[in-house]
């Protein structure tokens, strides 16, 4: 009779090693990711710095345009890199959902600010634009805590408190040219520098 309890519960150990044994020997795999967002989010940053700044002589309704337009050509590239990849473990499942729900997150507030300008019908609905850099870099912290956390992998932690540094400053400088260009930098230091790292790391392990 207790022969059946027993076997069920070394399965269920034998799946736990298994698991743990499977995050430390396989490297996440959003490292192609970070680097072509972290470079869609740099660029868009840049032309959105030079809108405000009058270098561009555009109108307020085409950072819509350039938000969406680069994020657009991001996720279709993404989506083409991940062609090749080996089977997802646990914990690269985890980091693919946490970042596919963070990035609707940051789509759903861009579109919701992009609609109420267009009711609002003056500049002051534009200005709420301010609040997708520290939402990103918000989004930034919870996706790194929680992809180092599913992999038993420290590697992100570190860019996760960079992250919530760039949510503090990019709040601080809300509605300036000093905004966009500091979530230019942060997007350099907390999306395509990890990706470097993650990248190399999963060419070592293979």
């Amino acid at each position: 009779m207790s022969t059946a309890p027993s076997q069920s519960a070394q399965d269920d150990l034998r799946r736990m090693r298994e698991l743990a044994e499977e995050g430390r020997t396989r490297p996440l795999l959003g490292g192609r990711e970070f680097v072509i967002f972290g470079l869609a989010m740099a660029a868009a940053s840049l032309v959105h710095a030079a809108l405000l700044d009058g270098l561009l002589p555009w109108p307020p309704m085409a950072l819509s345009a350039i938000w969406f337009g680069t994020m657009m050509v991001a996720v279709v590239v993404a989506r083409f890199s991940r062609r090749g990849q080996p089977r997802p473990t646990t914990a690269n499942r985890v980091e693919m959902e946490v970042w596919r729900v963070g990035g609707l997150v940051i789509g759903a507030l861009a579109l919701s600010i992009f609609v109420y300008a267009m009711l609002d019908n003056t500049p002051r609905g534009f200005f709420l634009f301010t609040l997708v850099p520290p939402v990103v870099f918000g989004v930034y912290a919870i996706a790194m805590a929680a992809s180092s956390a599913a992999a038993r992998d420290t590697t992100l932690r570190r860019y996760a408190v960079l992250s919530m540094a760039f949510l503090v400053v990019t709040t601080l400088l809300a509605g300036s040219v000093a905004q966009f260009l500091a979530m230019a930098i942060g997007a350099v230091l907390v999306s395509i520098v990890p990706g470097i790292v993650l990248m190399q790391r999963e060419r070592d392990r293979g």
